[in-house]
């Protein structure tokens, strides 16, 4: 099995000013990836049940620091993983140990809502590793496997996440307003 390992980062992300009295927070974050770390039996071929220690961090900043958050507006952060086998979506051989798993509401739209919103500096780490599972068969050996996350953020001041993201979980919902 090969792997392929992708982030991507939400599309969100404006410095536009309004004239008038209103000004728009800035959107910008970094998603920090543990890639170093992980660990397999053999190069580019990942066997059911490994452990991969990929932790995956969210910072709200515009550098891997966290020092450069002049004008960057207070976020929230939802998170979808994607697991294909020879292009095919298939979650249900994926295991994600999320770090805090208290944090995340869990969306009937696939993703995970952070539960906090994230100011300007800080960061949340959204797992600790990923395991593929051990019920995968080998009708998926020599398969290529596609590992990613798809990372969107949208301003948390005046209840924007409502006009973006209008599936978001009553649960969530109630937690952050």
């Amino acid at each position: 099995m090969f792997a392929t390992f992708m982030l991507s980062s939400a599309y969100f992300g404006t410095e536009n000013i309004i004239t008038g009295t209103v000004e728009l927070g800035e959107l910008d974050f970094q998603v920090l990836n543990n890639l170093s770390t992980i660990n397999t039996f053999e190069d580019n071929l990942i066997m059911p049940d490994e452990v991969l220690d990929n932790a995956i961090t969210i910072l709200n900043a515009r550098d891997e620091g966290g020092t450069n958050t002049d004008n960057l507006a207070p976020i929230f952060v939802k998170i979808k993983p994607i697991l294909q086998l020879d292009s095919q979506e298939n979650l249900s051989y994926l295991h994600i140990e999320l770090s805090n798993a208290q944090a995340w509401v869990q969306a009937s739209d696939g993703f995970l809502y952070y539960k906090s919103e994230l100011l300007p500096g800080q960061s949340v780490q959204f797992n600790d590793y990923f395991v593929l599972s051990y019920l995968l068969s080998n009708s998926y050996q020599d398969s290529q496997l596609y590992l990613a996350l798809e990372i969107e953020v949208v301003q948390s001041d005046n209840l924007a996440y409502q006009d973006v993201w209008p599936t978001a979980p009553t649960e969530w919902e109630q937690a952050v307003t």
